[in-house]
């Protein structure tokens, strides 16, 4: 993975390695924070592809001066996928019997 920042917008774009299109176009922060340099844009650029590995446990940051939130564990995303298909920790005990 690789990014490329433009000099005069400081606007991010991050690609897969061997592709010539990117997959994130970033003008600003996600929270709609200017990147007011170069060296900004950089550092933030760095975090962002950083995230994607998954042994780093930390999001990009959302806008300037914020640090990057940390990952949600495996336990928290099962939580987080039951509860969007309406099943409940309690549901899951009494349809396994624990209750």
């Amino acid at each position: 993975m690789r990014y490329e920042i433009e000099a005069d917008t400081f606007a991010v774009r991050v690609f897969n390695n061997g592709e010539t299109v990117p997959f994130w176009f970033q003008p600003d922060y996600p929270n709609g924070d200017k990147f007011d340099t170069f060296a900004e844009a950089e550092v933030w650029a760095k975090l962002a592809v950083k995230s994607h590995d998954p042994t780093y446990g930390f999001e990009f940051p959302e806008g300037k001066g914020m640090a990057g939130k940390a990952k949600p564990t495996e336990e928290e995303k099962l939580l987080q996928r039951m509860g969007l298909g309406g099943t409940s920790v309690a549901d899951l005990k009494r349809i396994l019997g624990l209750e």
